[in-house]
């Protein structure tokens, strides 16, 4: 009889340890198909929204001569597209906004985040495709306001100094020649 208690007290504790790994299996399977599910649909259509796309090649002239420089599409889920140099400009998104680096100079930057406008860009009504106006901050830094549908973009372009180049501020008027409000 002992025998017999101390083996039907063995098979319990064998079914119990059994149902436990096959709750934390299931466990386990759960979160990682709620894992999958989330990098999918979620974060890999949050990849898809900021990215870069449509190379071009494209002529501008820098110092009174033509260059061919390779240019791309980048498409914001802020809701505008804007083209760019890529080999002289990375991209990145920080909190709300989006960052344009200049690669050979690192603080030359072009920033566009969503803004209101402000009190000088409403009184100068001006009569293009978007209404635009531009406040110089101080000698290095210059912010653009383009609006089009009810939404005000603000446009930051900051420059190392005074002596910044010709060669930055050409490509920097390319990229704002190519702002799209979608």
């Amino acid at each position: 009889m002992a025998e017999n208690k101390k083996v039907e007290d063995e098979n319990k504790k064998n079914k119990f340890i059994m149902k436990f790994l096959t709750f934390l299996s299931v466990i386990i399977l759960i979160v990682v198909v709620l894992y999958l599910i989330n990098y999918f649909f979620v974060q890999k259509s949050n990849i898809k929204i900021n990215m870069s796309t449509d190379k071009q090649l494209v002529y501008i002239t820098v110092s009174g001569k033509e260059e061919l420089i390779a240019t791309q599409k980048y498409v914001s889920d802020l809701n505008y597209t804007m083209r760019y140099d890529i080999s002289k400009f990375t991209v990145f998104k920080y909190k709300e906004q989006d960052i344009y680096k200049f690669i050979d100079n690192e603080r030359i930057l072009v920033v566009v985040e969503k803004s209101i406008n402000p009190i000088a860009c409403i009184e100068s009504n001006l009569d293009t495709e978007y209404n635009n106006c531009y406040i110089d901050i101080d000698n290095y830094t210059t912010q653009y306001y383009i609006s089009s549908n009810g939404n005000t973009y603000k446009i930051t372009i900051k420059y190392p100094g005074v002596d910044y180049g010709e060669d930055a501020k050409i490509r920097i008027q390319y990229m704002l020649n190519t702002f799209i409000i979608n």
